[in-house]
């Protein structure tokens, strides 16, 4: 899974997926996928 964040309100969502709409702001936004902090790599 991949952390995305909301560049309107910067809420944090891990999905597989880009989200497409934010729960938070309700806005149609592009998330931006943030790197994993912990070092692990997807399979």
């Amino acid at each position: 899974m991949a952390l995305w964040q909301c560049p309107q309100c910067g809420l944090e969502q891990e999905a597989r997926c880009k989200p497409k709409k934010c729960p938070a702001c309700d806005e149609q936004v592009t998330f931006e996928k943030k790197q994993e902090e912990n070092g692990k790599k997807s399979k």
